[in-house]
C-alpha cells in the first residue's frame, strides 16, 4: 500500500501545480503580446504596406481562360484597373485610353437547309445573305456592328465514337 499512496500523492501534486502553470502562461502571454496601438511603433512601414498572400504565380493572364485562383487574382488586379463602368453601365477608361471589343461567330453551312431567300445554306450563300441584310439595315440593327464576313476553307472533323 505505501507504493500506491506515493503514486496518488504525485498525481495530486501534478493536479495542483498544473492549473497554476497554465494560469501563469496565460498571464505571461497577455502582457507579452503588444496591443494594436503599440504594434505600429516598432515598424512604421506597416501603415503603408499591404501584403496579400497567394497560392503561387499566375499561370495564365487571359481573364477568359484563367482557371486557378492565383491567375484570377492577378487578372482582376490588372484588368479591373484598365476599364470601368459608368453610371449607365457603359465602359469607360481608367488607365486605358482605347479598347476594342470583338467576337467571332462561326456558322455551319448545311445545304440540306434553305435560307429565307430560298437558296441552299452553303457558305457563299450565307455570306451574301448577311451582306445584303447588313446593307439594307442602314445601321439600325446589330448587323451594323459586323466589320468583316469571310468563309473558311472546308475541313473534315472525325471523331471516334465509343459505345
Amino acid at each position: 500500500m505505501p507504493e500506491r499512496e506515493g503514486h496518488t500523492m504525485g498525481v495530486k501534486r501534478i493536479l495542483i501545480i498544473l492549473p497554476t502553470l497554465v494560469t501563469l502562461l496565460l498571464l505571461q502571454s497577455y502582457f507579452w503580446v503588444p496591443t494594436y496601438e503599440n504594434q505600429v511603433k516598432g515598424n512604421p512601414d506597416r501603415l503603408t504596406q499591404f501584403i496579400e498572400a497567394s497560392i503561387g504565380d499566375a499561370a495564365i493572364l487571359n481573364p477568359i481562360l484563367s482557371a486557378d485562383s492565383a491567375s484570377s487574382d492577378i487578372n482582376s488586379l490588372v484588368f479591373e484597373g484598365l476599364i470601368d463602368y459608368d453610371e449607365n453601365l457603359d465602359y469607360r477608361g481608367r488607365l486605358a485610353t482605347s479598347w476594342q471589343i470583338y467576337e467571332e461567330a462561326f456558322f455551319f453551312a448545311n445545304p440540306a437547309f434553305t435560307l429565307p431567300n430560298g437558296e441552299p445554306a452553303r457558305a457563299a450563300a450565307i455570306v451574301r445573305f448577311l451582306e445584303q441584310a447588313k446593307a439594307t439595315s442602314q445601321g439600325e440593327s446589330f448587323l451594323s456592328n459586323i466589320q468583316a464576313l469571310r468563309t473558311l476553307p472546308p475541313t473534315t472533323v472525325r471523331r471516334a465514337v465509343s459505345l
